[in-house]
């Protein structure tokens, strides 16, 4: 049987200008935890697996509703900016409202764009659908902060790792299955059968996580900080993601990417005046805080790297001199292994992080990461190699999942725990969104001759090396600080 948790959301009483709630009573719900956490792993898996599922029916869906090759890349580029953007902004709806509340109603709002979507009788009808979809990215952080309002101990960490895990195990699986589908069926199936995974992972949070109760300090929204967030991330993920298409040296691109920045930079001067910022970004006064997010642009940005490259390497003829010749759904399935890696990686990080600490197993997630790049850079055109190499990154990818959000955790306050997670949902999907237009420079890139064939595509593993690096580096600087502190 699965031991019991206690929550202390549903009796609290306000101390007098505390601005947080206390313990007063025992609760009235002691769910189990096994249950509780597969039901908001479940809630999680659903997003990471729409977030890819697109990916393989990418030129499918391109042809069949007479999209351009630019226009396409928005199926994929709409959700991951919508997310960005939503994540913290829901987060912060959940501590003010109740994270089981916010969670619930993002759910269906995921659901039913999702059904939409699987309708849609033209891109701008679907296009419209995938950034209703983004929301689904605000699973992340209120299930992390459920888990911390109502686990402790071990089991907290437990549900961390399975939660952490499902963003990675999620996002392969849906390359998997997204290959089958669209292969077998169509693509409308593709969110069909998301929708169908939304609503029963709705119904099992109804069932299995607590009421709880509404917070005991009312915040004002911050609305200037929601349209300075909204805006500014959509000037610089724009301008990340088109720059390849605009020219990067071109005026459109440096006008909206400054823009962007312009924006954020106002940002951070209004929230530094805010009693309740929708992006605290005061914590990031904090070294820790800024180290912990550059090991989560790592971990962001690598694994899509390989998701962009690794379809067009294994689908590829031979005669290219570089492709494996494979289907959609076998060079699907030569990811998988990687995607249960990435799964075994996040409940492998309690141990890792009970035996070596927290930072260093920040530091074993960017060093792993980094050993399976290289072996793809190395040996591109050999197909074990491509699946035994992805698999070494997947075990690093899914011990930074968990480890970036279990740290993050543990530095944010506790009411403000949606909130803090979403922040860090943003950083990482900010390094996913950049890997697009990184890849698709790469991959044009002259070299071919003097190189060879396969040149572009180690050029790219390359990178992502470089940046598993960057995040290692980040680490240990964190492991040195944590020393001094001590």
């Amino acid at each position: 049987m699965s031991p019991a948790i206690t929550t202390n959301e549903d009796a609290v009483r306000v101390e007098p200008g505390a601005g947080r709630r206390a313990e007063v009573v025992p609760p009235r719900a002691s769910p189990r935890a096994g249950r509780f956490t597969f039901a908001l792993s479940a809630t999680v898996f659903s997003f990471a697996l729409m977030q890819t599922l697109v990916v393989p029916a990418l030129p499918t869906l391109g042809h069949d509703l007479g999209a351009t090759s630019q226009g396409t890349g928005w199926i994929l580029t709409a959700f991951l900016l919508a997310g960005a953007i939503l994540a913290p902004v829901v987060g912060n709806l959940g501590d003010r409202f109740g994270h089981r509340r916010v969670l619930l109603a993002a759910l269906i709002g995921f659901a039913a764009a999702t059904l939409v979507a699987a309708v849609a009788p033209n891109l701008a009808v679907l296009l419209a659908a995938r950034v209703v979809q983004g929301v689904g990215t605000a699973t992340f952080p209120l299930a992390l902060a459920l888990a911390r309002g109502m686990l402790d101990g071990p089991r907290r960490a437990a549900a961390f790792g399975w939660i952490a895990g499902m963003i990675g195990l999620g996002a392969g699986v849906a390359l998997v299955v997204g290959g089958v589908v669209v292969d077998a069926l169509s693509w409308r199936w593709l969110f069909v059968l998301g929708a169908a995974l939304i609503v029963a992972s709705g119904a099992m949070v109804a069932a299995w996580v607590p009421r709880t109760a509404a917070p005991a300090v009312a915040r004002r929204t911050d609305w200037a900080g929601i349209a300075l967030l909204s805006s500014g991330l959509v000037g610089v993920l724009l301008a990340v993601s088109q720059g390849s298409d605009w020219g990067w040296g071109s005026s459109r691109t440096i006008a909206t990417g400054t823009a962007g920045l312009l924006l954020l930079a106002i940002l951070v001067a209004v929230e530094l005046r805010v009693a309740n910022p929708v992006v605290d970004v005061r914590t990031f006064r904090h070294g820790p805080l800024v180290l912990i997010s550059l090991v989560t642009i790592a971990v962001g940005f690598v694994p899509y790297v390989c998701y962009i490259a690794l379809p067009v390497l294994l689908q590829a003829p031979t005669s290219t001199g570089y492709g494996h010749g494979m289907s959609v759904t076998a060079s699907a399935l030569a990811m998988l292994p990687s995607a249960i890696l990435v799964f075994l990686g996040g409940r492998l990080t309690p141990v890792l992080v009970a035996r070596i600490g927290a930072g260093g197993a920040a530091t074993a997630a960017g060093a792993t990461m980094a050993l399976g790049a290289a072996g793809l850079a190395l040996w591109p055109t050999s197909t074990v190699a491509v699946v035994v190499a992805f698999s070494i990154l997947g075990i690093g990818n899914g011990i930074g999942y968990a480890i970036c959000a279990q740290l993050v955790m543990a530095w944010s306050p506790a009411a403000e725990a949606g909130a803090a997670v979403g922040l860090n949902s943003v950083v990482r999907t900010v390094g996913s969104a950049a890997a697009a237009p990184v890849v698709v420079a790469l991959l044009s890139a002259q070299g071919v001759a003097t190189h060879g064939a396969a040149y572009p595509f180690s050029a790219a593993f390359w990178v992502a090396a470089g940046a598993s690096l960057l995040g290692v580096a980040a680490a240990l600087t964190l492991v040195a600080r944590s020393r001094r502190a001590a």
